[in-house]
């Protein structure tokens, strides 16, 4: 699956945050968008959020709904990572 990493833009109230969300999660490939660290004192944590996609979904048009989203400051797909590889 694949995650979008997206940040609202500064002074985005709570309550237009929960509707966004609603909104990213409504797009067609989205299957839940949600905050990364809800519960974190800081603001600047509180305010990175993620879309995770569906395993058929077309990645590059969700990002680019998102990014056009007016409450959103930058939206990317994070690299993936392989695994570390076992010494042998």
């Amino acid at each position: 699956m694949t995650d979008i990493l997206f940040t609202i833009r500064a002074g985005v109230s709570v309550e237009e945050r929960e509707r966004l969300l609603i909104r990213i999660q409504a797009i067609p490939g989205v299957e839940l968008a949600a905050p990364v660290k809800r519960d974190s004192s800081s603001e600047a944590l509180r305010r990175i959020h993620f879309a995770r996609l569906t395993r058929h979904s077309e990645a590059t048009g969700c990002l680019s709904a998102i990014r056009g989203m007016p409450e959103v400051e930058e939206a990317n797909i994070p690299a993936r990572r392989s695994g570390a590889k076992p010494f042998q």
